[in-house]
């Protein structure tokens, strides 16, 4: 049985522990930390843990953690864990600035212990299948990949995400994802550039909307449009290949709804129809189950630490190149 600490009791770690909650026999939340004892008081209640409120206290207690705290204070927990030999769930982005992603990269590369960035996309079952049709060459020399996802998003007021001190944009915050994802599909970018527009003049700082170019390793090029500030939502993922091409798409910013593949015959055919479960779930499920094999000490393809700074490094870099920041 695996013992669990949740550090952080805000809102993403409630959607973490009901995955959690699904492996009884697997894990068991034995230790909550936050800084606010009143914060943490749901956690307490609904998985009977006890609060802590460092996480060198809860060391002796557990095996494991959920690292969801804000990205800008995670290296010292992180630290605390790792040289303590604990398995690390850590939230995306896995930090916010590009010196504490390396300083995080360094001290799980000297520790060795288990660590996994939370890209659950990895584990959403249409962007499985647009991976297999990558890897199989079923769509010949891939070209280009694009992720486009567009909608309306306003942060709860008092979060961490529009705090001045704290705040970090769509750009290092939820871009991540998509970085995470068509790195997942493509391989190592080599160059990107990109603007950001912050549609907030109450909140500057935060940039809401985003477009970049990425040029991969494998010579493929990548096209990245999310926006917060779109009154219509859309969800799409793209491969064009010398063969195929292939484009997941959906009604929402994260639903999934069908498959199309075309051909070099100019046909263009819906290959596949996804259930409403299939279509709307998130991926987490998935990545809880990988993570708890992770911590039980097995082999398993995860997005790890290295997976973490490149994508906190690809933002920063699109971030530096726009003329609008």
């Amino acid at each position: 049985m695996i013992r669990l600490a949740i550090v952080g009791s805000g809102h993403i770690a409630r959607r973490h522990l009901e995955h959690f909650l699904e492996h009884p026999d697997e894990v068991t939340v034995t230790a909550v930390v936050d800084i606010a004892p009143e914060n943490a008081q749901w956690l307490v209640d609904r998985t009977g843990a006890t609060f802590y409120p460092t996480v060198d206290e809860a060391i002796p207690h557990i095996d494991a953690a959920l690292v969801a705290t804000p990205p800008n204070f995670r290296v010292a927990i992180i630290r605390s864990l790792a040289t303590n030999g604990k398995a690390i769930l850590c939230e995306k982005p896995m930090a916010g600035t590009v010196e504490d992603a390396r300083e995080i990269a360094q001290i799980v590369r000297e520790t060795g212990v288990p660590f996994m960035v939370g890209f659950m996309r990895r584990w959403h079952a249409p962007y499985a299948d647009l991976k297999a049709m990558v890897d199989g060459g079923g769509l010949g020399r891939p070209l280009q990949f694009f992720r486009r996802r567009i909608g309306q998003v306003l942060p709860p007021e008092g979060g961490w995400r529009t705090s001045p001190a704290q705040l970090t944009g769509i750009a290092i915050e939820s871009v991540s994802h998509d970085i995470d994802l068509l790195r997942w599909l493509a391989g190592d970018v080599a160059v990107t550039g990109g603007e950001v527009v912050e549609s907030r003049a109450d909140l500057p700082g935060y940039d809401d909307v985003v477009l970049a170019t990425l040029r991969f390793e494998s010579g493929a090029i990548g096209l990245l449009q999310v926006s917060w500030s779109s009154y219509i939502n859309e969800n799409a993922v793209g491969v064009f290949g010398t063969d195929a091409s292939a484009i997941i798409d959906g009604p929402g910013m994260w639903t999934s709804e069908r498959l199309r593949v075309g051909d070099t015959q100019g046909q263009d055919v819906e290959k596949r129809r996804y259930s409403e479960a299939e279509a709307d779930e998130y991926g987490n499920a998935g990545q809880m189950a990988a993570f708890l094999a992770l911590a039980r000490g097995e082999t398993i393809d995860h997005p790890g630490v290295e997976d973490g700074l490149a994508t906190v490094e690809i933002s920063h870099q699109i971030l530096a190149s726009s003329h609008g920041r």
